[in-house]
Formats: structure tokens, sequence, C-alpha cells
């Protein structure tokens, strides 16, 4: 990945990262544009948020 990343390409990197790991130039490109893209910093966080829950409920459904 030489080119910087788009919005919506940061979004695909963010959602796959929690399938499977990122190479190391995915990781870069990533991390490039979040430094320069205050929305999708946003969205990375939100993300975030929203797989820790998911996270919390998958556990307890198992639990159960």
């Amino acid at each position: 990945m030489n080119k910087p990343l788009t919005c919506r390409e940061t979004t695909y990197l963010v959602i796959s990262a929690r399938d499977e790991p990122l190479r190391r130039d995915q990781l870069d490109a990533l991390a490039a544009h979040l430094q320069i893209c205050s929305y999708c910093r946003t969205a990375n966080a939100q993300f975030g948020a929203l797989f820790a829950q998911l996270d919390t409920l998958l556990a307890r459904g198992v639990q159960q």
C-alpha cells in the first residue's frame, strides 16, 4: 500500500482487523490515515467501543 488510504478503505481495515491481523503495510497506512483524519479517528474509537460491547454480550451468551 503506497498510496494514502481513503476513509472507506480505512473503515474496511478497522473492521477487518477484528477478524484477522493486518499486514505491516496495512497497519502503517491505517496509522498514517488516522493521524490526519479526525472523522476516522472518531469512527475507529466508536468501532472499538462497539466491538467491546459485542464481546461482552457474546461472553454473556456463552455463560448462560
